[in-house]
Formats: C-alpha cells, sequence, structure tokens
C-alpha cells in the first residue's frame, strides 16, 4: 500500500529533473530515490516520459513524475516528504493528480491537502495491517515525541554545519536496553568528545569508550579484539547533572553540551568494567505514534 501522487510539469524535461535531484541532499545516484539515513524517511520520484502498461480503452497520461510514498510508516514520512514535493512543484510549476480517497484531485499543489490526504492514507494502512495475523505492530511511541525526534534527527546536519567540527550532534536513535524491553530514545556521547545532545528528547545515553585490554591480553594475546570501542547504556540524568555540562535554549529545545575535558566525575562515568550490553537496535520506522498502533490492535 503506498500513496501515489501524480506530478504534471509546465516543461518536461528529464535532464533538468535529474540535475535538480542530484542537487539535494539525500537522493541516491540513481537520480529520484530519495532516502535519509538521519530520520528514515524514504520515498520515490519516477519520472514517467512514455506511457506505461496501458490497459485497452484507457487514455494514456501525458508525460509526468510519479510520486510513491509506503503507507504503514510513522506519520513524520509524509512530514517529509510534504518539503520535497512541495519544492519540486515550485521549482517546476506543476500541476498535481491526486486519486487518493478525499485527495486533492487534479488542480494545484497544497501543504494541507497532501497531508490530509497521506495521513488518511497511512491510517487506513494501519487499520488494513491490523487484520493481517502476520506483521508484528511497529513499536508505540507518544505521536507528539516521534515528530520532534525527527525534526532533531532532520536538522541534525544543519546543527553540526553551524556549530562546526569541534563538536559533534548526534542523531536520535531507538535502542531496547534489553531483549523484552521496549524501546528509548537515546543519544550517544562519546568519551573526550564534546558533544550537543537535546536533553527533553532522550531519556539514555548510549556511552562509548575506547575498549580496555587486561595487562595480560595485551602482552600474550595474538588475537586483536572484534571491536575498538565499547559501549554502555546510563539514563540521561546521570550524565547531564555532571560538573562542565552546559545548557543552552534553542526553538524550545534545551541543548546539553558536553564538556572538551574531563572533569573527575565525568572521568568516573566511563571508568570501571562495563559488561557486554543486550542493546537492540530498533529502525526509526518501527516506531510509530501510539494512536496509529492502536487501530492495528482494534483490527486484530
Amino acid at each position: 500500500m503506498s500513496h501515489d501522487l501524480y506530478v504534471y510539469p509546465e516543461t518536461f524535461d528529464l535532464d533538468a529533473f535529474h540535475a535538480y535531484f542530484r542537487s539535494r541532499p539525500h537522493y541516491q545516484d540513481s537520480g529520484d530515490l530519495y532516502q535519509n539515513e538521519d530520520t528514515g524517511a524514504y520515498f520515490m520520484f519516477h519520472c514517467e516520459e512514455a506511457p506505461e502498461n496501458i490497459d485497452e480503452g484507457e487514455e494514456p497520461r501525458p508525460p509526468h513524475i510519479l510520486f510513491n510514498v509506503n503507507f504503514f510508516r510513522p506519520h513524520t514520512f509524509g512530514l517529509e516528504a510534504e518539503i520535497e514535493i512541495r519544492a519540486f512543484v515550485e521549482r517546476f510549476n506543476c500541476r498535481i493528480e491526486d486519486p487518493q480517497n478525499d485527495g486533492m484531485g487534479d488542480g494545484p499543489y497544497s501543504r494541507e491537502g497532501f497531508l490530509k490526504s497521506w495521513n488518511q492514507g497511512n491510517r487506513f494502512g494501519f487499520s488494513a495491517m491490523g487484520e493481517q495475523s502476520s506483521p508484528p505492530p511497529p513499536w508505540g511511541a507518544d505521536p507528539a515525541l516521534v515528530e520532534a525526534i525527527w525534526k532533531w534527527n532532520y536538522g541534525r546536519a544543519r546543527l553540526q554545519e553551524t556549530r562546526g567540527d569541534n563538536v559533534f550532534v548526534p542523531k536520535v536513535v531507538w535502542l531496547r536496553p534489553s531483549p523484552d524491553a521496549a524501546p528509548v530514545a537515546c543519544a550517544t556521547w562519546t568519551q573526550g568528545v564534546p558533544t550537543i545532545m537535546p536533553e527533553n528528547l532522550v531519556t539514555h545515553l548510549v556511552l562509548v569508550r575506547p575498549k580496555r585490554r587486561s595487562l595480560f591480553k595485551s602482552m600474550f594475546s595474538r588475537s586483536k579484539e572484534s571491536a575498538d570501542h565499547e559501549i554502555k547504556l546510563a539514563g540521561m540524568e546521570s550524565g547531564i547533572r555532571l560538573r562542565g555540562v552546559e545548557r543552552e535554549q534553542v526553538e524550545g529545545v534545551t541543548l546539553v553540551t558536553t564538556p572538551a575535558q574531563e572533569p573527575l566525575d565525568v572521568a568516573a562515568m566511563f571508568a570501571g568494567a562495563w559488561p557486554t550490553p543486550q542493546i537492540g537496535i530498533v529502525q526509526s520506522d518501527e516506531v510509530c505514534g501510539a494512536d496509529l498502533v492502536e487501530l492495528m490492535r482494534k483490527k486484530a
């Protein structure tokens, strides 16, 4: 199931379209596949210059761009897709055809119309998936938190560029602390690396330090360790109350910046023996608003 949108540029110019896609971030080498590694969002603009698979008696469509984004995804896929659709429509002076129920129909594009059509279709997709017995439901979370984390990750690269190379801006990721646990929102803090984190979006820190080998292993072991670093999951509160941690407010988000130098309490946080973690990575498209997940449960 997917949301399909037909886009008709005023002038159909394949070279201009592909040059446009190549000029924007997150488009793959083929030009029309969008995939943002920071947010996990993906969708496609497919250029159709000649009619394809025309049924007998069917009127062929003029050259167009077929936009496609899958349903059964976090609602933030629609927010990110809307940014790219609107930019393309404005750049090439397009009209659109939205064949979805309660869609925009045939005419001008509007942000409100697209998001209404996408959200209704996506909710239907979740309801339909609830009638299937095989797929497990995605994890449910506060929709406002899902959107806030998407917004942080979407702007992460821009914030990194603004702050420069002397500080690291991590993306927020979802991790399961143990095989039985629900995912939690985390940011990475590497020892000795000043890091900016959104205090009110994450509950846990993934601490990272160089792997420490015993003196015996260092002297006598002939095999190399399988990893150069080791990690530990810690509560956000345990790390942000330490000396040297700074705070600032930016667009309603409290940013925490860890120190470049290690005060004693920071050094203590990264010290000691760390057991092998049981952390499990959860992909961003596997955590959706709890309202969407509930639609599946009602149908199950």
